[in-house]
């Protein structure tokens, strides 16, 4: 049996939820509401210490970091490939879903940042209680995020940062788009399962144009083919089932 424990917009939570839809496998669904700090309490940290998303328990073993889960599935449920059977291929698509992480998804929580207050705002915390909820965050370098971002938020500078490196990262998949119709090659992978929900969330933040058939048709084509595939539609649905959250993905 296979258990989830995710967030239904993060986008780690999305890449390991297309994977799963892809692979038309069936999960158990636990909804952990970062924005009521459920990812900080002992029965999830005992899961998953960094106390981040998502989680995957296959039969009572334990699995964290969405890229890591990504070719765990892989191993163990490879009746649908998504490797590339070619060595080089397959050292592309580990490219591309490095690139997710160390490219994109840091860079993306910053573009981020307005959404994620407003979300926080919400719930009605006083500064008080969210810098004590930091402080006692099990894993140091998350809480220290939490605080630094109620105490500073994040300044234009970080923001225009975070967005020039995401330009750079959509620039390198131009190019490598230029090669075939997906990034590691001839086939759909883990690669672009990796890729897709930060282009998705790109497209809702302040510069969708980014990702336009006139900026960048080759990305855009391949969003628009990604967007398209049942699986993508299937593990895109979830919406949060702790809130009537009117802010979308």
């Amino acid at each position: 049996m296979l258990k989830l424990y995710h967030y239904w917009s993060s986008v780690c939570s999305q890449k390991v939820r297309l994977c799963l839809a892809e692979k038309n496998l069936a999960f158990t669904s636990h909804h952990v509401d970062l924005f009521s700090f459920d990812n900080y309490r002992d029965w999830y940290t005992k899961l998953n210490p960094k106390a981040v998303v998502p989680t995957l328990d296959h039969d009572g073993k334990i699995l964290n970091e969405s890229n890591v889960i990504l070719e765990y599935l892989e191993d163990a449920f490879p009746q649908l490939a998504l490797r590339p059977a070619d060595f080089h291929d397959r050292a592309q698509m580990r490219l591309w879903i490095y690139n997710s992480e160390e490219a994109a998804h840091w860079n993306i929580n910053v573009c981020s940042h307005p959404r994620h207050a407003a979300r926080l705002a919400k719930r009605n915390y006083t500064r008080e209680e969210l810098l004590t909820l930091a402080d006692a965050c099990s894993n140091p370098m998350v809480g220290r995020r939490l605080r630094k971002r109620v105490e500073q938020g994040v300044s234009m500078e970080e923001t225009e940062d975070a967005y020039a490196q995401l330009d750079f990262l959509l620039d390198m998949m131009e190019i490598k788009l230029k090669q075939g119709p997906w990034l590691a090659g001839a086939a759909y992978s883990l690669a672009d399962i990796a890729m897709a929900p930060m282009i998705n969330r790109l497209e809702v933040l302040a510069r969708p144009e980014m990702i336009g058939q006139s900026t960048r048709p080759r990305v855009a084509d391949w969003w628009a083919r990604i967007s398209k595939r049942p699986a993508f539609i299937e593990a895109f649905a979830f919406q949060n089932p702790d809130s009537e959250d009117p802010v979308k993905r």
